[in-house]
């Protein structure tokens, strides 16, 4: 199961209205800027510790939990295997008439 970064994002900042934490207290909570949190929520690109931080500083710890269990469906050395396949795969080459 992919989950991409806009998806994350919504979710964390659902979790946070949800709890009525403004912003800017979980920036400082978590020891952030405001602006990264804002870009967090707003999927543009953030690293796994900024993640985690908000994730602790509005209390959902348990969230990230959930996304492991789901994303265990394919292991990541199974993924790396499928795509080194699809890198060695043939490629159909076409020759000039």
């Amino acid at each position: 199961m992919y989950i991409d970064e806009k998806t994350i994002g919504d979710t964390i900042r659902r979790l946070r209205i949800r709890k009525g934490l403004p912003l800017e207290n979980v920036a400082a909570k978590a020891n952030l800027s405001p602006i990264s949190v804002r870009s967090l929520e707003l999927g543009r690109g953030s690293t796994l510790a900024t993640i985690l931080k908000v994730l602790k500083a509005i209390d959902e710890t348990d969230f990230i939990l959930d996304w492991v269990e789901k994303s265990n469906e394919i292991s990541p050395m199974q993924a790396l295997r499928n795509s080194r396949k699809l890198a060695m795969a043939p490629k159909r080459v076409s020759r000039k008439r």
